[in-house]
């Protein structure tokens, strides 16, 4: 296979600042919305028979603001809650039971405001944790890459396409959550996790077959060395993420409501991830050869 995907590195990483820059964008108009496991609050689980979701969501909304009803299987449905004091849930309760004819909840859980915020520093942490640890591996994995690459280069183009696949996961739930209420919670702290871990896993087997070829000296310059690995690699990156699409899109459409946001997570990361490998880390390692090629002229 003969292609020059180089050759169009501009385009490729005008996109995905693009993304980027949306991304942010809407990040700082709406935000995210925080799942119960980082604001606390009451979760209610109640099996039923002809429940009108709409009325009560519509009663939750008016009486309880921030609280909201779901299905999450037949006939069983999930109320959640913002953190209210033991006298407001009772009441709660009792109104549902009264106004909806709802039976008493199969399941309560309770997670105060002082884990939620415990959650939240335990989940920054962990990321920021994980992406030092990629960067220090990248940079001793590549340490003895041939010159005119260097191992600098290569570790800082892969944080670079890793961390835009993190802030498209989250401005598209910025845009997921604002319009489906979609929540951030530690199922979404975990799909991130994971789309970091498969990004720079995709981005590091490119990048090992362009330290093969610049061992092998195979191809006269290190743009051309850059492109042909890429071809090489290519059906492989797509074949792999195909399959793994695959999987994500029947565990969001058989999974169930309780996973079907970490499922959309996944989907969005993997893909991002893929497109990241390919044209972002890759095409960085080109404008940086491109730049030393100017340099010595």
């Amino acid at each position: 296979m003969n292609l020059n995907i180089v050759k169009y590195k501009y385009v490729y990483l005008g996109i995905s600042l693009s993304l980027v820059i949306i991304a942010i964008f809407f990040l700082i108009l709406w935000g995210v919305k925080l799942g119960i496991d980082f604001t606390g609050g009451t979760t209610f689980i109640y099996k039923n028979e002809n429940v009108n979701l709409i009325n009560v969501d519509s009663f939750l909304s008016k009486n309880y603001p921030g609280s909201s009803i779901v299905t999450i299987g037949v006939n069983t449905y999930q109320v959640q809650t913002p953190p209210l004091n033991q006298k407001t849930l009772k009441i709660l309760q009792t109104n549902l039971s009264k106004k909806f004819k709802l039976n008493s909840p199969e399941k309560t859980s309770t997670i105060g405001p002082t884990i939620g915020t415990q959650l939240t520093k335990d989940a920054i942490y962990s990321v920021i944790v994980v992406i030092l640890g990629i960067i220090i591996y990248i940079a001793w994995s590549f340490r003895s890459v041939p010159k005119p690459a260097n191992s600098i280069v290569f570790g800082g183009s892969a944080v670079i396409a890793m961390l835009h696949d993190v802030i498209v996961v989250f401005g598209a739930f910025a845009i997921l959550g604002h319009f489906f209420d979609a929540p951030v919670d530690s199922l979404f702290v975990t799909a991130v996790l994971t789309v970091i871990g498969f990004s720079v896993h995709d981005t590091i087997v490119v990048f090992d077959r362009i330290r093969e070829n610049l061992v092998k000296k195979k191809y006269p310059t290190l743009k051309e060395t850059i492109n042909k690995s890429l071809v090489q690699t290519f059906n492989r990156s797509l074949n792999t993420s195909f399959t793994v699409l695959l999987v994500l899109s029947a565990l969001f459409l058989l999974g169930g409501i309780t996973i079907r946001w970490f499922a959309i997570a996944l989907l969005i990361g993997i893909f991002s991830g893929t497109y990241s490998s390919i044209f972002v880390a890759s095409q960085l390692l080109v404008v940086f050869a491109d730049f030393k090629e100017k340099k010595k002229s």
